[in-house]
């Protein structure tokens, strides 16, 4: 069986409703089109784990509870809530779909930044 859409919106569909997305930009504080981002990509995570489980992925509704089980801390904790602009500039450094070994780095460079424009 194919999927019909790409197999980590499965995974956001789920998780979404517990994100906590702030009202204002951790960067800046700009409070307009703002993103949610995952220092740790979700869709390097989810391929990964997929792959390591030895899972089909067309049976994402049956398994995905466990994936976000299993890793609430990079779906819920390890993000920032940033305005489009500086969502933008982070994944220019990074990369459209950062490697995991980012994480850290990218959390660095918020606070750097945050720092940068006074938002200590």
């Amino acid at each position: 069986m194919e999927l019909k859409r790409d197999l980590v919106k499965y995974i956001r569909d789920k998780a979404k409703s517990k994100y906590k997305k702030g009202c204002e930009c951790e960067i800046c504080g700009d409070t307009v089109k703002l993103d949610f981002h995952h220092f740790h990509s979700l869709t390097r995570l989810l391929h990964k784990w997929v792959k390591e489980q030895g899972l089909e992925p067309y049976l994402v509704l049956e398994w995905r509870e466990e994936f976000i089980d299993e890793h609430d801390a990079e779906l819920y904790e390890y993000t920032a809530t940033l305005c489009h602009k500086h969502h933008l500039q982070l994944h220019s450094i990074y990369g459209k779909d950062p490697l995991l070994s980012t994480a850290t780095k990218q959390e660095r460079w918020v606070r750097i930044q945050r720092e940068k424009h006074g938002l200590v």
